[in-house]
């Protein structure tokens, strides 16, 4: 019997700037309700983990009030810990990207969904200028690459909506003990990581994303990918 119950509170954006869809919020509406992880190595029972979704508006003051209502729900309403993965576009890389810090700066090049465009300023003037996940980046990106989906570790997140939420989010779990890890992934568009995919030296995952001929099929596979950093993330706890 799955054992250890954990929750996942898993994000994604709508769309900004010029795209007309942020396939960060395809994944997540598409994504389980539950996942079971598989017993491995030191791991010997299953682990169940509850799934909650959020798409968060692609605007900073919004954004974080949408993460922090979720946040503090999802805190006080698990019964055991919590793992936070985030998820956002990032249309100029191929692979997705694991983000090792968020920094305390919002400088975007952008206005965003609100119409706001800060310039030059602190995200929060009270808190560090830099906040590091805690998470084992370096054994969740090799889990990662041997299941063959294409990952790299990034790091740092920008300085748009992206890095500002994520900050938030490691600033807020500090207090948080219930909150075991926070992780921001940043994903190619569907297209690009399909071609990235398609390279892959694992056959069952490169036969997979050369039959991703569709943006729906396509998606399929980013989302399959997420489920697996999902799980390993929750396996680290």
């Amino acid at each position: 019997m799955p054992t250890k119950a954990i929750t996942c509170l898993l994000t994604g954006f709508d769309a900004f700037g010029a795209n007309k869809v942020n396939p960060t919020e395809l994944i997540v509406k598409a994504f389980p309700d539950l996942l079971t992880t598989k017993p491995s190595g030191s791991l010997r029972h299953a682990k169940e983990i509850h799934i909650e979704k959020l798409i968060l508006p692609s605007a900073g003051v919004r954004g974080w009030k949408a993460l922090r209502a979720s946040l503090d729900h999802t805190v006080k309403n698990s019964p055991g810990p919590l793992c936070v993965v985030m998820t956002g576009l990032a249309q100029k890389r191929e692979r997705l990207n694991l983000e090792r810090f968020a920094i305390n700066i919002k400088d975007y090049g952008i206005a965003d969904n609100s119409g706001h465009q800060p310039l030059d300023k602190p995200i929060n003037k009270t808190a560090p200028d830099l906040l590091r996940t805690t998470i084992n980046l370096a054994t969740l990106n090799s889990a990662i690459n041997k299941t063959g989906y294409p990952s790299v570790i990034s790091n740092h997140a920008g300085t748009f909506i992206c890095n500002e939420l994520y900050f938030q989010a490691l600033n807020y779990a500090l207090n948080q003990p219930k909150i075991k890890s926070v992780i921001f992934v940043h994903v190619p568009t569907e297209k690009q990581f399909a071609h990235s995919a398609a390279k892959s030296k694992k056959k069952s995952i490169a036969s997979a994303a050369q039959k991703a001929n569709t943006s729906k099929k396509q998606i399929a596979l980013l989302g399959q990918a997420i489920a697996e950093i999902v799980a390993t993330a929750c396996k680290l706890i």
